[in-house]
């Protein structure tokens, strides 16, 4: 009998975790096509190197849709035994998720465990997928036939991951949901560059025409551009439907006004903010900016945007297309820091490979 052909694009989190599921079968003759030089890139550099795969409080609400579909995969998906399954254990601090061993290198290594089992090219951009009996995939490293295809590409956040990750697409008639970047830094009015790589702990506040948007507790830092850390953000996913954005931030929510003037800023605060601050005779409790601008998607952690959802059935395959799958960033799904990104990835990959084997 015929095996299967299955080209996976992409050999990222997502493209990686269906590989590893549909290579337990034996069934299937597996290709794994990789635009850059390196499988995993996303992966080593997430959560500064720890990698960060999910979060114990898995919840809908921290996802940009509210989609049933999308709720039911995340809430399925056991990701302490697919790392099981990988020979990686897991750790927790508070709700995040880590590999034991804190470093996101143990993770890329689990996720390629099963390379030898398939054919892995890498330096292999996708030009353009064409339907006959199967599906011929033209790339800039030949052509290849397919009977199914899972598209894993990601997205073109943070500048490790490639370019046109969906051009394949856009001669096909897919409905996509433009990049724009999601998960990232921000430039303010006013900057204070003097303090550029300094951080503090606080609560920052997103405002829209005065109206309280959303805010976040955590590490703010300032940078020569305006303000970058977690919480920071975490806001930024807000932004793109607000009219005239602005931050206010409390640098001593836990410190009363009178406390503050006995210590002064030199008892809360490194040298450089003091100076910075009494120059500019600030208030920490409340200091304002003004959101000019994002920075640009190379920056941005992870991108809104990709295949919309209403192109694909509950099996996460093309409706126009049968046998072509989408999964990870490439489809019209991001989630807040935190571990929701990689874990719809794997999530996603996982459901593709069951939906292919008929589970």
């Amino acid at each position: 009998i015929k095996m299967e052909t299955i080209v996976i694009i992409g050999a990222g989190a997502s493209g990686l975790a269906c590989m590893n599921e549909l290579v337990k079968t034996n069934k299937y003759n597996i290709i794994v096509l990789e635009q850059s030089n390196k499988a995993a890139r996303k992966v080593l550099a997430s959560g500064n190197g720890r990698c960060n795969v999910s979060n114990l409080n898995m919840d809908i609400k921290y996802y940009n849709h509210q989609d049933p579909l999308i709720e039911k995969l995340i809430k399925e998906f056991d990701i302490v035994n697919f790392f099981k399954q990988l020979s990686l254990k897991l750790r927790y601090e508070k709700n995040l998720v880590y590999p034991y061993s804190l470093s996101s290198l143990s993770v890329k290594n689990a996720l390629m465990k099963n390379m030898n089992n398939v054919s892995y090219i890498d330096n292999c951009e996708v030009l353009a997928i064409k339907k006959a009996n199967t599906y011929e995939i033209i790339t800039t490293n030949g052509h290849y036939q397919a009977d199914k295809i899972v598209i894993a590409t990601g997205s073109p956040a943070s500048h490790l991951s490639g370019q046109n990750n969906l051009k394949m697409l856009e001669k096909m008639n897919i409905s996509m949901i433009p990049f724009t970047p999601s998960l990232v830094q921000v430039k303010t009015k006013p900057v204070f560059k003097a303090l550029k790589g300094q951080r503090v702990k606080g609560i920052a506040m997103l405002y829209d025409q005065n109206q309280l948007i959303e805010k976040q507790t955590g590490e703010i830092m300032f940078t020569d551009y305006g303000l970058s850390g977690i919480c920071i953000m975490q806001l930024s996913r807000y932004l793109e439907h607000l009219k005239n954005p602005k931050l206010v931030l409390n640098l001593l929510p836990d410190i009363e006004k009178e406390e503050f003037q006995y210590y002064g800023l030199e008892g809360f605060f490194h040298e450089k903010i003091v100076q910075v601050f009494k120059d500019k005779n600030i208030d920490p409790h409340c200091l304002e900016f003004k959101i000019i601008d994002t920075m640009s998607i190379e920056k941005a952690q992870v991108c809104h945007g990709g295949v919309s959802l209403k192109e694909v059935d509950e099996n996460l395959q093309l409706k126009k297309y049968p046998g072509i799958y989408v999964c990870g960033e490439a489809l019209d799904v991001d989630g807040d820091c935190g571990g929701y990104n990689l874990h719809f990835a794997f999530a996603s990959g996982v459901h593709v490979a069951n939906a292919i084997n008929g589970n």
